[in-house]
């Protein structure tokens, strides 16, 4: 063997190590994004409150983001949440029963206010906390720390596939049994491509 394969066979394995616990951690939140539709481990937050009373539905998207932002729907809405909250929540009027106001928001958001005396009962559908930094780790966006991370692993992704090469010689080994191996995973992906 020569030293050249010998130096490849040994990072692929360190660097194999070296990605057992983030591989496990993209794998496992992986089934839950795909699951997702399917409300996969999802569980119902709550939190009920009174205030302002006769809020009009126009004004009532401005008015629930500073209740959000004083921190008075903290069993749904964290510190961490706020900025997400101001740039995104665009809550919409969904039904109207006399003084009583339905908003939806982000499908899993849904509110109901009345408005004659301020109750405002909240119901959040998302994953456990502990569950939910690793889903947004899988998401990350290119101003998140977690965007460098992605790249890192993809890298040593790469380089794991392609050092597999060396890995095994003979009879089982990349030339013979590891060439039909490769483009069975290539058709596979241009079967679910095509369907």
């Amino acid at each position: 063997m020569s030293a050249f394969s010998k130096k490849i066979r040994s990072l692929h394995r360190d660097l194999g190590y070296f990605v057992i616990g983030l591989t496990l951690i993209y794998a496992i939140t992986g089934i839950v994004l795909s699951g997702r539709g399917l409300g996969w481990f999802k569980v119902e937050f709550k939190d009920s409150l009174v205030i302002e009373k006769n809020i009009s539905k126009d004004r009532f998207n401005d008015e629930f983001k500073k209740v959000v932002l004083q921190g008075k729907v903290e069993e749904i809405f964290d510190e961490s949440s706020y900025a997400n909250v101001k740039k995104h929540l665009k809550l919409k009027l969904i039904k109207k029963e006399d003084e009583v106001l339905h908003f939806n928001a982000w499908r899993t958001l849904n509110i109901k206010y009345e408005q004659t005396s301020g109750n405002l009962d909240v119901r959040y559908k998302g994953y456990p906390v502990a569950l939910e930094v690793f889903v947004h780790a899988h998401k990350a966006k290119h101003d998140s720390a977690w965007f460098y991370l992605a790249i890192i692993y993809s890298v040593i992704l790469s380089f794991l596939a392609i050092s597999s090469f060396w890995m095994v010689k003979g009879k089982n080994g990349f030339k013979k049994r590891g060439v039909y191996f490769m483009l069975a995973g290539f058709a596979v992906v241009a079967v679910f491509l095509y369907i």
